[in-house]
């Protein structure tokens, strides 16, 4: 980002992101002295002048707009870890920093920040890609992914702290592991599914690590990215909350089962905010909207009766190096 001072006033200012984290801010520049130079012209430069061997570089999807944009992310990559860690009855944040691969809990009161408390590092290769209680002792545990070896893992936490894991079912090549709900009743969280190139989404039922059994979902639209899971219209059904980068769109898919049988047009997302996850923040029986500004840090909570809007607050900040949807 490259914003002109005003002449005779040292306001103007250079900022540069990596993976939607700011890396860099130099303030209190005097760029120009008089108004009528511009920004004009914008310029990527490979910056390789001379080399005796053969060197590759890249530049995917590149940007160049009047505010914020952000990172291209995947569903996968983008959502954010909720869950009821100290048992209050209202969702925590799970904090993951890019690099050092620790974990933190923010405990919440609905939008506010209460306390924090680290959470266990997690290991080179692996992706945290879900929260519930596997082994049904009360505390909400890891559901981890390596892409790498397509193999998943259950990291089991009293509160913050690790006391033990197991290996889950690897993944068939083009599936990511995107979630974890109780999609068959038997109050045992299910892996959640999606194939990102053909936009299938399947559910595997599971017994704390071990898969029983499975089965297909509903095909998501192109360009339509899968959310979250949360049981919308109270038919005692999880549904699928589902995010259109692109346009900001939300969408409630009610399902039965595995069975699409309803949807509903949710609020729009503005511009610079993604929807990161969906649970209950304010008490009220219904699920609610969790969204983040990757450019300023800020959370925000939408307050819905099922698929319609009825209020906001926002919530706190992430610290710089903390990212609510790192990477991993």
């Amino acid at each position: 980002m490259v914003r002109a001072n005003t002449p005779g006033q040292n306001n103007g200012e250079v900022k540069f992101w990596i993976d939607g984290r700011l890396v860099g801010d130099f303030p209190d520049l005097n760029i120009r002295s008089i108004s009528t130079l511009k920004i004009d012209e914008a310029v990527i430069g490979l910056h390789a002048q001379h080399s005796e061997r053969i060197n590759k570089k890249w530049y995917d999807n590149v940007v160049i707009a009047t505010q914020y944009i952000g990172p291209m992310v995947s569903a996968t990559t983008a959502r954010a870890a909720i869950s009821d860690f100290n048992a209050d009855s209202h969702p925590d944040f799970v904090l993951r920093n890019a690099n050092t691969r620790q974990t933190a809990i923010w405990y919440l009161n609905n939008n506010v920040f209460v306390s924090g408390a680290l959470g266990p590092t997690l290991a080179a290769g692996w992706g945290l890609r879900g929260l519930a209680d596997f082994n049904l002792d009360s505390h909400s545990d890891y559901a981890l992914f390596a892409p790498s070896t397509r193999q998943t893992a259950l990291w089991y936490l009293s509160g913050p702290t690790l006391i033990g894991g197991a290996y889950g079912p690897p993944l068939p090549n083009g599936w990511e592991l995107v979630g974890a709900a109780d999609f068959n009743g038997d109050n045992k969280p299910d892996y959640v599914l999606c194939n990102s190139g053909t936009q299938q989404t399947a559910v595997w039922y599971m017994n704390n690590n071990v898969r029983i059994g499975s089965g297909f979902g509903p095909t998501l639209p192109p360009g339509w990215s899968l959310m979250g899971v949360a049981d919308f219209n109270h038919d005692g059904d999880p549904d699928y909350l589902l995010f259109i980068p692109a346009t900001g769109q939300t969408v409630i898919g009610y399902l039965s089962g595995l069975t699409v049988i309803g949807a509903a047009v949710g609020p729009i997302i503005p511009s610079g905010w993604v929807l990161a996850a969906t649970a209950d923040f304010n008490g009220g029986g219904h699920p609610d909207y969790l969204l983040y500004n990757g450019g300023t840090r800020q959370t925000a909570i939408w307050y819905l009766n099922n698929n319609v809007y009825v209020g906001s607050a926002w919530g706190p900040t992430i610290p710089p190096g903390w990212s609510l949807i790192a990477p991993f």
